[in-house]
């Protein structure tokens, strides 16, 4: 019998995570020092789970705050409300999550919503009638070869196509079928990618569907 799980809880056993994101919130350290602190944190998940017998050990289930809105920016989902700040790709990413003000601008965080019939909340991406749609992110792919510098071999994990687009909010004319083909294009280069990486499994989250790469 094989095992595996979806993703492992992040914060860390003495709520690392947290206290190290309101540290940077508050300028007392560097957005070097908050990514060694979170690369530590994979680090020990990713140990943990191998030396249980964990057979499919997840990446890309790492957040800073929320897989959606991480999904969104690798994507090219962000609001230009949030890119006219001109901050750092991380500041951005915190932008939309927290919002933001100061002399560069004031603007709020995206709304948040119930995860289907859980009482678990993501942050919803917004998608306008300009929005290109393209991976434009790497998120997944360096946490992959992060693992694996580890001598570590993950299944990375993300949420679903069609799971993205139903869990979107339209802010403009446009709906749903207007962005399909993109979206797609985009999943077929993420696919493309890990299976140059040698990436096995590329489970989709929700969606109950999965890509597996035979080589």
């Amino acid at each position: 019998m094989k095992t595996a799980i979806i993703g492992y809880p992040r914060v860390g056993s003495l709520r690392e995570l947290k206290f190290a994101a309101e540290r940077y919130f508050r300028k007392e350290i560097t957005a070097e020092e908050l990514q060694k602190t979170a690369k530590a944190l994979r680090k020990s998940y990713w140990s943990i789970q191998r030396e249980n017998g964990n057979d499919f050990i997840p990446s890309n289930d790492f957040s800073f705050y929320d897989n959606m809105l991480d999904t969104a920016c690798l994507l090219n989902v962000v609001p230009e409300r949030y890119k006219a700040l001109n901050l750092s790709l991380l500041d951005t990413y915190f932008a939309a999550a927290k919002g933001y003000q100061s002399e560069k601008g004031d603007v709020k965080a995206l709304a948040m919503k119930k995860w289907f019939n859980t009482n678990y909340h993501y942050i919803v991406p917004e998608i306008d009638d300009c929005t290109e749609i393209s991976l434009v992110g790497s998120k997944p792919f360096d946490e992959f070869n992060e693992a694996r510098k580890f001598g570590i071999s993950t299944k990375p994990v993300i949420p679903g196509a069609l799971t993205f687009l139903k869990l979107v909010r339209f802010t403009g004319k446009k709906n749903i079928s207007d962005f399909t083909d993109t979206v797609i294009k985009a999943y077929r280069e993420i696919l493309t990618k890990f299976d140059q990486l040698g990436a096995e499994w590329v489970p989709v989250r929700r969606a109950l569907s999965c890509k597996r790469f035979d080589r």
